[in-house]
């Protein structure tokens, strides 16, 4: 009897123990709220890899209601709110958020009664998260000051081996690699400090834009951190968390650079064999591309549910790409439009060295290239897939749906085989 009263006891301790954890943590969550929503800013973050803004609450500044988050977003409709005399600063600042740098600016936006509020844009990388950033916009008196030079620190090759993290030091004017502890070597594959390439040679994936927001980010606040890809012996890209400090050893300039491996892991099905043997039947018949793209779109891989699909040729040494696209979506649109490649998806592809990616909601998007083509066209998500012919980027194949989460970012096939045989396909029209 002692026994099953000693254990009703005991499960009555652990419900009511359960009960307050669950009641502190609904308090503890209701708290936050309450504070979040007092917060007289709206404050926002952005998944970088993606483009995607998520507005984190819903603090309208008086007399701009929906224009703030429309300006973060839409660059374009930035330019016709933001008074021009703060045009400069602002975008500067949106370059500094888009390369995952600090970034703090005030400006002038105007409401419809034609009076100009004076706003502030403060943001900031997530720490550890290589991807992640996060940020504030609110009404604001007067200019928001800037952070000044720190200065610049002495830096030892010698300390290198010091640090269990892969660590450089390399020569600012040239970019050469004049240090390297033996974690660095391990990773990059080098056997020796003379073996490795210049620094630009190594993360020749980034942009010519990125690096220059990099440096000249460097020569302000001497310091940087934000995601790379660094090509290692062998060819492979490996993406990484990095950060560079600017310092100086017996009058040279030098940069110290922190590496920090981002490990990935997907795995994707490629099409099955029945489907496989469908789609390359039907690309053997089309003589065109545009017939080729409605194969892929009617023999999609096992998972995707797509309403049109895009494909897009990359043309990043000029500034394009132009793009096609088949299905309800793109119903009317001119083949092989043009649009910048600086903004597109190919230009993300590239920079953070993605096997693929998925926008689930285009509205939170900032990319130019969403709001440009794909919101008007009523696109809310999609899924693209890079292919490349040696090192260069030569197509991107976009499969999109009218429904916002249409694609899981998660689990999804690879459309890789479903490339090679469109991109053999193209080749042989081309030769026709």
């Amino acid at each position: 009897m002692q026994s099953v009263c000693g254990q009703a006891t005991r499960s009555e301790n652990l419900d009511t123990r359960y009960e307050n954890t669950t009641h502190s943590v609904r308090q503890l969550q209701h708290e936050l709220a309450t504070y979040l929503a007092l917060i007289p800013a709206l404050m926002w973050h952005i998944d970088a890899a993606f483009n995607e803004i998520v507005l984190t609450n819903d603090y309208k500044i008086p007399g701009l209601g929906n224009k703030v988050p429309l300006v973060l977003k839409d660059l374009t409709l930035a330019k016709t709110l933001v008074h021009s005399d703060d045009l400069g600063a602002f975008y500067g600042a949106m370059d500094s958020v888009r390369a995952l740098q600090p970034a703090t600016v005030a400006f002038r936006v105007g409401d419809e009664a034609g009076l100009w509020h004076w706003l502030f844009l403060k943001g900031q990388p997530v720490q550890n998260e290589s991807f992640r950033y996060v940020g504030m916009i609110g009404e604001c008196a007067s200019l928001v000051g800037s952070i000044a030079d720190r200065g610049a620190a002495t830096m030892r090759p010698d300390s290198l081996e010091l640090l269990d993290q892969p660590s450089l030091l390399v020569e600012y004017s040239g970019k050469k690699v004049v240090a390297a502890n033996a974690a660095a070597r391990s990773f990059l594959g080098y056997g020796a400090v003379a073996d490795f390439p210049s620094f630009d040679g190594m993360i020749e994936g980034a942009s010519e834009q990125y690096r220059r927001s990099m440096y000249e980010h460097l020569i302000f606040n001497t310091t940087w951190r934000g995601p790379l890809a660094f090509r290692d012996a062998s060819g492979i890209r490996r993406q990484c968390d990095v950060r560079l400090r600017a310092g100086a050893c017996e009058g040279t300039n030098l940069l110290w650079v922190g590496i920090e491996p981002v490990l990935t892991a997907f795995s994707a099905p490629v099409l099955l064999e029945g489907d496989c043997a469908k789609l390359c039947q039907a690309l053997d018949k089309a003589q065109t591309e545009v017939q080729a793209l409605q194969a892929l779109l009617e023999h999609q891989p096992e998972g995707l549910k797509a309403e049109g699909v895009m494909l897009s040729h990359i043309y990043a040494s000029e500034n394009r790409v132009e793009v096609t696209g088949v299905g309800e979506p793109f119903k009317g649109m001119v083949p092989h439009t043009c649009y910048p490649y600086i903004g597109s998806i190919a230009e993300n592809l590239v920079q953070y060295s993605l096997s693929h990616m998925v926008v689930e909601e285009t509205i939170r998007s900032i990319r130019p290239i969403d709001w440009a083509l794909f919101i008007p066209g009523g696109i809310h998500s999609y899924y693209a897939e890079p292919y490349y012919e040696g090192d260069e980027l030569a197509y991107v194949l976009i499969y999109c749906s009218t429904k916002g989460g249409a694609f899981s970012s998660g689990g999804l096939p690879a459309c890789k085989d479903a490339l090679l045989q469109l991109a053999d396909r193209l080749k042989r029209l081309s030769n026709d």
